[in-house]
């Protein structure tokens, strides 16, 4: 690990004061010249770091810039040592994730993050904005065991769409709604958007990996980046710093996946549906429906009573009739 990234892992972990230069490179075994030269790295960077004679150095508490050791410091035990690999800039964190996988061995639970996206990817080829400094950006890569069911596809969606309204309810206390099967609402404006790719060999039914994209708006971005989304595009606004609700994210994320049973994380999915018990449309083999959604089952796909028969979508868009979005 470079010096640099030894000195920011120190200073997150102790954030809350200040902390000699002196100290660090005892605790560091570094020279009091390396940590200058590291914290004037780190500045350069964007971090935010204060300085007083005879105090030493503080990472600000307001400091909001994306990092591996300030998302790692939030971790629960079992994913402390995960790979984590930060971008300021990127295409699509989606897209770098494929390209990893198709050059080298990737970890599983590998977690790419990016401050920004140039060519952020949404369901059935949307984009996604991405604006700098503004939102979270990032993809988890999973290795499924050889027994996963690809009928199962759905859940991966919804297990991620609990989540993210966890992590973000427990990092600032706001309620998040979800519209099966991928997006994720605040105030009626929609917040979050995700999308699941696989990597699958059809004929045998194996997953080789799976790959979880998430794009969340965390806060109003500078600029005109949301003018022409101002109606339905929304962000969070909080005072809380990305990395620790991109921890609190991930924290669930692995809950949801590997602790808790399927049935209590569709419980909270279909506690906080937008699509339940509502008006829908929607498109089913070129033809077009209107119905309500009554459930999802346990395979995450919804259930649509149009009157004259009950549907089961497993992919998709539904439309929530009447005036969904509420304007600005």
């Amino acid at each position: 690990m470079k010096t640099r990234d030894m000195v920011l892992k120190y200073l997150e972990e102790h954030r809350d004061k200040y902390v000699s230069g002196q100290d660090i490179a005892d605790k560091l075994e570094v020279s009091r010249t390396a940590v200058w030269k590291a914290i004037n790295s780190l500045r350069e960077r964007g971090f935010q770091i204060d300085s007083q004679t005879k105090s030493g150095y503080k990472l600000l508490m307001k400091d909001d810039k994306l990092s591996s050791q300030g998302i790692r410091k939030g971790l629960r035990d079992e994913i402390k040592d995960v790979d984590i690999i930060v971008y300021d800039e990127i295409d699509s964190t989606n897209t770098e994730a494929k390209r990893m996988l198709a050059s080298k061995e990737v970890k599983d639970f590998t977690i790419i993050v990016a401050n920004m996206q140039k060519g952020g990817r949404g369901r059935t080829g949307k984009s996604f904005t991405s604006p700098k400094d503004s939102g979270v950006y990032f993809s988890i890569i999973l290795h499924p065991e050889k027994q996963f069911d690809i009928s199962f596809f759905d859940l991966i969606t919804v297990k991620a769409a609990v989540s993210v309204a966890e992590g973000i309810k427990s990092s600032t206390g706001k309620q998040t709604e979800i519209k099966w099967v991928n997006d994720l609402f605040i105030d009626g404006k929609k917040i979050c958007g995700i999308l699941s790719e696989l990597d699958a060999d059809f004929e045998t039914k194996t997953v080789k990996s799976v790959i979880v994209g998430i794009g969340i708006n965390v806060n109003k971005p500078k600029g005109e980046s949301f003018k022409d989304l101002e109606n339905i595009a929304g962000y969070i606004g909080t005072d809380v710093i990305r990395n620790e609700i991109l921890s609190n994210i991930i924290n669930a994320f692995y809950e949801n996946n590997f602790v808790k049973d399927d049935s209590e994380v569709l419980d909270y999915y279909k506690e906080h549906s937008l699509v339940i018990g509502k008006d829908l449309t929607f498109t089913l083999n070129g033809n077009d429906y209107e119905g309500v959604g009554i459930d999802i089952n346990e395979k995450g796909n919804l259930i649509v009573d149009t009157g004259d028969e009950k549907l089961t979508l497993s992919s998709g868009e539904v439309s929530v009739k009447g005036d969904f979005y509420k304007k600005a």
